[in-house]
């Protein structure tokens, strides 16, 4: 998704970063255009697209944490 030009908060993830490994996901699902933080927008967190937004994320962190964690190479570092 080009997210060019759009308004954008910002996070400590970039402090975080110099000292460890960091992963800053985001998981996006239709809103018809409702902004966020508004009520149309809190109107679409429980839809079918909200949950599998959500299990698609869980399942992808599961790999992301599971693949160095079952290789020895990666517990090392």
């Amino acid at each position: 998704m080009d997210r060019r030009g759009e308004v954008m908060a910002s996070t400590g993830m970039g402090n975080v970063s110099h000292i460890l490994a960091t992963l800053h996901p985001t998981i996006g699902y239709d809103t018809e255009g409702a902004h966020h933080h508004t009520a149309p927008f809190a109107r679409y967190g429980n839809s079918p697209g909200a949950d599998r937004a959500v299990l698609d994320a869980a399942i992808a962190l599961a790999h992301v944490g599971g693949e160095p964690a079952t290789e020895a190479e990666q517990r090392e570092h």
